[in-house]
């Protein structure tokens, strides 16, 4: 991982640096550009400031030409020009700008006139180009000059472009190697210098690791559940039929066959359980809503009346509506066996009434209730999250919580299944 952090590293440096690169041979052209035209400029406003004088001057009775400085010459008639300056007559009045390649030098021309009628006179400046402006030596430098500042900056924003992405990539590089060397519930972390977007990260990613693992316990308890059991009516049709073995009374034979039958259905309805859960969660096939029957909830009272009885307690059931439900008869039976057997075993005496409405189902005991430790459904007891577990893939909800005397397990429907 920390190749593919380094080449990231380099691959955002070679795009800064590029960029870089064509922001500094943008500015060198147009700081090139700029002097040229300031030189340029200069000189032409020189004529320009120059050619009020050069006219008193020759108003006055100076003669053509007129030296006024050591690089500009006026002239007020074509006679006294150069003979390889005869053209600049033909320029028309008002031209000032610098000539190329024209003449044997490069100069500035400036051309007007004064007078009025018959009197007028033209007025030719001539500046020598090569005397006033930089010399190809001179720019030579200042190119020079221009490129070390440039490529100075350059290798100093560089380098702060690589503390820059390499610190910006530190977070994803802790990252990284945390989830490479992440054993069990490790939480990541990035340090506190990163920026909010890395720290909503990790609150991300320990947020899903938090869900993972408590779907894997969850698995796991189910798996430990389903395990636990099958193997218990499975130890009792071996122990009955190890007993049937032996010659006995016709009364003991009988109760061994019938402790073999209700093993044996009790098997069958853990198997249906699990195939429906399978079935759903490879969308192998829906789950239809179905009434809940009263006859439903009368057989599963039944099954635990035995227990019950042990301890002189009381079941009841009242129903108050009939709701449509989505979990199968199997489902259903392994929920509520695991809440009633719960609170039977946190119960000495009293009763235990089950009781349906349109919102969900409660299991109310008068037992000990929940302690502190017990706020959650995972703590009190494998039975009570096989019902968490199980509640989550029906989209229904699981709630325990203490009343006056004793506990209230209670199943939510989902909103979209309430009756009507």
């Amino acid at each position: 991982m920390q190749k593919t952090a380094k080449s990231l590293t380099r691959k955002l440096s070679f795009y800064f640096g590029g960029i870089a690169l064509l922001v500094a041979a943008i500015l060198y052209l147009l700081s090139i550009f700029i002097l040229y035209w300031v030189e340029d400029e200069l000189n032409r406003r020189s004529l320009e400031q120059i050619a009020p004088s050069a006219m008193a001057a020759f108003e006055q009775g100076a003669e053509s030409p007129l030296v006024l400085s050591t690089t500009i010459v006026a002239y007020n008639d074509a006679a006294s020009l150069p003979d390889e300056y005869q053209g600049i007559i033909d320029l028309p009045v008002g031209f000032l700008d610098e000539l190329h390649d024209t003449f044997k030098e490069d100069i500035f021309i400036f051309r007007g006139q004064y007078g009025e009628g018959e009197a007028t006179h033209p007025l030719i400046l001539v500046m020598n180009a090569e005397q006033v402006e930089l010399s190809r030596n001179e720019w030579n430098n200042i190119s020079l000059v221009i490129l070390a500042v440039t490529l100075m900056l350059f290798a100093l924003f560089g380098f702060a472009i690589t503390l820059l992405t390499r610190r910006l990539i530190a977070p994803i590089r802790a990252i990284s190697e945390q989830l490479e060397d992440s054993e069990g519930d490790q939480s990541f972390r990035v340090s506190k210098d990163a920026t909010q977007e890395f720290h909503a990260l990790t609150a991300s990613l320990n947020h899903y690791q938090q869900q993972i693992a408590l779907l894997i316990r969850r698995e796991q308890a189910f798996s430990r559940y389903a395990s636990h059991e099958l193997r218990t009516p499975l130890t009792i049709i071996q122990g009955a039929s190890r007993l049937l073995e032996q010659e006995g009374k016709p009364e003991f034979m009988q109760r061994q066959r019938g402790r073999i039958a209700k093993a044996a259905s009790n098997m069958q309805h853990i198997i249906d359980a699990l195939l429906s859960l399978v079935k759903q969660e490879k969308g192998l096939s829906s789950p239809d809503l179905r009434p809940l029957q009263e006859k439903e909830l009368k057989q599963i009272l039944a099954e635990v009346e035995p227990l019950a009885s042990q301890k002189q307690i009381q079941l009841g059931l009242t129903l108050d509506a009939t709701p449509q439900i989505a979990p199968s008869e199997a489902v259903l039976r392994m929920l509520l066996i695991n809440l009633l057997n719960n609170a039977i075993n946190a119960s000495d005496s009293g009763c235990i009434a089950i009781s349906v409405d349109d919102e969900g189902i409660s299991v109310k005991d008068q037992g000990r209730g929940m302690s502190s430790s017990d706020t959650r459904p995972q703590g009190h007891g494998l039975g009570l999250e096989i019902v968490e577990a199980l509640c989550q893939r029906y989209q229904w909800r699981f709630s325990l919580s203490n009343c006056d005397k004793g506990c209230i397990a209670r199943l939510h429907f989902p909103a979209s299944t309430h009756a009507s």
